[in-house]
């Protein structure tokens, strides 16, 4: 076995993503923040003498935002929360922007909709066939003439555009500023092109900063509903410029990835993900020990609308498809069709003595190697689902049993709540924020 870089975490950091509507900068993060402390402090008589407080972001491109600091502990180093925000960035939403991803989901086959989607699938169907087949009941049940069926249909006009009037002035910048968001960010059709890069753009400059600020020895990603599918497009993208970096001088051996390249080969083997997840900080310790700056230990989802993206993301492909072409990471990594491995070798280079030497990168989709995965959801909320349908069986998959109608998305805003316990205890339990939980 490899030797790993075992340093010591002595000061991490934590960033959430908010999710779609009309949030303002910093209420995600004080809540999130402030919520994760009490429940430290409930849970572990070290954190009751801690303090959260507010110090300048440098780190953000707006000066909207400030970065909260929880001093540390004896059993925790210093952690800093940051909101990555991109809010502002989806302005001037109309209709016309979101009746063409509507259209998608409402006339999919709904054998293409996953089946925490199909409650509402068919409640939507029901209400609309309802609404056609309502005039020709009151027809056939009162005798109404065809005559005075269809001068009482234009009679009725003008009420029916009255009361869509009322319904769109009252709902319809909430409906343009949530739904409308989806729309806009799952949908690349060019209208939304824009927005979408410049989402990321910020996102990737932000964690890149995050980098180079160079006192952070881990980073954990945390995104809940609509920020879920922002933070993996921000984590995936960025890993194409990190995923080849190493230091010359660093000698450590790259053994344990060999380990993790089995259960690649065949997930179905992943039988215990806590081991599995272990392994996988391990290997991000090797990665470490060769100079390769990644620190993204950690990402972790609530509510997930990223676990229903084969169903959100129109496309002509397959999901399918673009997974096994390597365009969207699983956990564990697809293989080379030709290899069979998750990394292949550098070019050789001269090292002190004259001799030849390679380290191994792991290829370009491979980020869930070293960047553990846990999914958290209640099972009242349709946006959450479980994530190993799609991104495989490396995921952690947390369902939290909580009640409502099959039509609504109970507890999708109450994941970090104070009295969202067993939620609160899951999101702390995988933010592993203290020194001896790490691994």
């Amino acid at each position: 076995m490899g030797v790993v870089n075992n340093k010591k975490i002595e000061r991490q950091a934590v960033v959430i993503i908010h999710g779609m509507g009309e949030q303002k900068p910093m209420d995600t993060l004080r809540n999130f923040a402030k919520n994760i402390k009490n429940h430290l402090s409930t849970t572990d008589e070290t954190e009751r003498t801690s303090t959260l407080r507010s110090k300048p972001d440098g780190v953000s491109a707006t000066y909207e935002t400030r970065m909260l600091s929880l001093s540390g502990t004896r059993n925790r180093p210093i952690t800093d929360f940051y909101e990555f925000y991109w809010a502002h960035n989806m302005r001037d939403t109309t209709f016309a922007h979101t009746t063409n991803w509507l259209s998608h989901l409402v006339f999919i086959s709904p054998n293409k909709v996953p089946t925490r989607q199909l409650p509402l699938y068919y409640t939507i169907w029901a209400i609309f066939i309802l609404l056609l087949t309502i005039p020709f009941v009151l027809w056939f049940a009162f005798g109404i003439k065809k005559t005075e069926f269809i001068f009482t249909s234009i009679v009725a006009i003008p009420f029916i555009m009255l009361i869509i009037g009322l319904i769109q002035k009252n709902i319809s910048n909430l409906f343009l500023s949530t739904a409308g968001d989806a729309a806009r960010y799952f949908n690349p059709i060019p209208s939304n092109i824009e927005q979408r890069n410049t989402i990321r753009r910020q996102g990737i400059e932000f964690l890149k900063q995050l980098h180079k600020e160079d006192k952070y020895d881990r980073v954990i990603i945390v995104a809940h509903s609509l920020g879920t599918a922002v933070a993996y497009d921000l984590l995936r993208l960025l890993w194409t410029e990190y995923n080849e970096c190493f230091d010359k001088n660093e000698t450590i051996i790259q053994d344990l990835v060999k380990d993790l390249n089995e259960f690649a080969k065949d997930p179905n083997t992943i039988n215990d993900i806590n081991n599995f997840q272990q392994l996988q900080y391990k290997v991000w310790q090797e990665w470490r020990g060769i100079g390769n700056p990644w620190l993204i230990t950690d990402f972790i989802t609530l509510g997930a609308a990223l676990c229903s993206i084969d169903y959100l993301y129109p496309t002509n492909q397959k999901f399918s498809t673009l997974i096994q072409e390597r365009e969207f990471p699983t956990c564990p990594p697809i293989v080379d069709e030709k290899d069979h491995s998750i990394y292949y070798n550098s070019a050789p280079f001269d090292i002190e003595d004259g001799q030849k030497r390679t380290v191994k990168h792991l290829h370009h989709a491979a980020l869930f190697a070293i960047t553990r995965w846990t999914n958290i959801f209640f099972t009242s909320d349709f946006v959450g689902s479980t994530a190993q349908r799609i991104f495989n069986r490396g995921v952690n998959d947390i369902p939290l049993p909580r009640k409502s109608l099959w039509f609504i998305p109970g507890g999708h805003t109450n994941y970090w709540d104070v009295k969202s316990t067993d939620s609160l205890n899951a999101i702390t339990n995988a933010l592993k924020l203290r020194r001896d939980n790490n691994i």
